[in-house]
């Protein structure tokens, strides 16, 4: 009879803890990429198979699917991940997190997935629709966060962006504003194209002139250069003046545009009133003080993890999309026209 194959003799062999097999086998992080791969070709070569220890343990384990640009991006997505891991623990769920990178042109499974230890997935920002359509695949329950397909019918949390689009270009109205103009990339996020419908629908609710030359919404400015963001102002200025005011895709986007403007002798919110969206921490620390809309963060992790129990509960649990609401937050960004005298 064959000798069963052990993790100690996969350890033993690679000359490694076991621990470190453990890791690997199970799709936890923790480990080196290349670390990961040798480990999961040598237990493949050896002829080992990981069975989870008992079947309850599938009932506790929640995969959160992340890609590493929303891994890396600052002040947001953190927020969010805190929210799921603290209500899954909560519910005496464990988090299990993958890590992807959207370069690759196969997503690969995470082992946690394909061994059969996850009950349920999360998907956490921007993901692609061949990615999520390899994920649905496995018939598990899952639920996106800041994302949505309108040809998937599939449960989602959301803020409402358009609503908190808006709101946002309301404020800058109702301050007296009337050439605005929007900044960020429409087609990169969802969030942003809504944002930018709720832009829109405020201006012609309001009769105001949408003027398409004082915005910007093909280009991501937090990946531009300074130099370039200067030549696109001077451009705008060249095509009439330069607006009143910006309604920005989101915080990251406002704080860039107010640094390199403001390095152009451009006065905030003197010359140019901005609004941001998000209400990332950093948005208290710049000069001014950013005016913002500020989205509920941890608790779209919270209803995430919520709404993965239901379906979890019930197989025939109604499936959601589901909206929540983002609040102004009026700081000194934005020159409000009716009280000058």
């Amino acid at each position: 009879m064959p000798k069963k194959i052990t993790m100690d003799a996969i350890a033993d062999k690679l000359g490694i803890s076991k621990n470190t097999v453990s890791l690997a086998l199970r799709g936890l992080p923790g480990i080196s990429d290349n670390t990961r791969r040798t480990i999961e070709e040598a237990a493949k070569s050896m002829g080992y198979q990981y069975k989870s220890n008992s079947k309850s343990a599938a009932t506790r384990n929640l995969c959160l699917v992340i890609s590493k640009s929303t891994r890396d991006s600052i002040g947001f997505f953190s927020f969010i991940q805190l929210g799921i891991e603290d209500e899954a623990k909560k519910n005496n769920f464990n988090t299990i997190i993958h890590y992807y990178d959207e370069k690759d042109e196969v997503f690969e499974i995470p082992n946690c997935i394909r061994d059969g230890m996850i009950s349920g997935i999360i998907t956490l920002g921007r993901i692609s629709h061949k990615t999520i359509n390899s994920i649905i695949t496995y018939n598990l329950p899952v639920v996106m966060v800041d994302n949505y397909f309108d040809d998937l019918v599939m449960d989602c949390i959301l803020t409402d962006n358009q609503c908190g689009g808006y709101l946002a270009t309301e404020h800058l109205i109702k301050s007296g504003h009337t050439k605005i103009g929007f900044l960020g990339n429409i087609y990169a996020s969802v969030s942003f194209y809504d944002r930018y419908q709720g832009y829109l629908k405020a201006m012609k609710e309001y009769n105001i002139e949408i003027d398409p030359h004082v915005s910007i919404i093909d280009m991501k400015l937090e990946n531009v250069a300074a130099e370039e963001i200067v030549a696109l102002t001077e451009a705008i200025r060249e095509k009439g003046s330069l607006p009143t005011a910006f309604f920005c895709c989101n915080d990251a986007e406002a704080i860039v545009i107010i640094k390199v403007l403001t390095g152009m002798g451009i006065s905030f919110p003197e010359d140019i009133s901005i609004v941001g969206f998000d209400d990332i921490e950093a948005a208290k620390s710049i000069t001014p003080e950013l005016t913002t809309m500020r989205v509920r963060k941890e608790l779209m992790g919270k209803r995430a993890v919520s709404k993965l129990i239901e379906k979890l509960n019930d197989k025939e649990n109604l499936i959601e999309k589901i909206l929540l609401s983002a609040n102004l937050i009026s700081r000194r960004s934005v020159k409000d026209y009716n009280k000058q005298i």
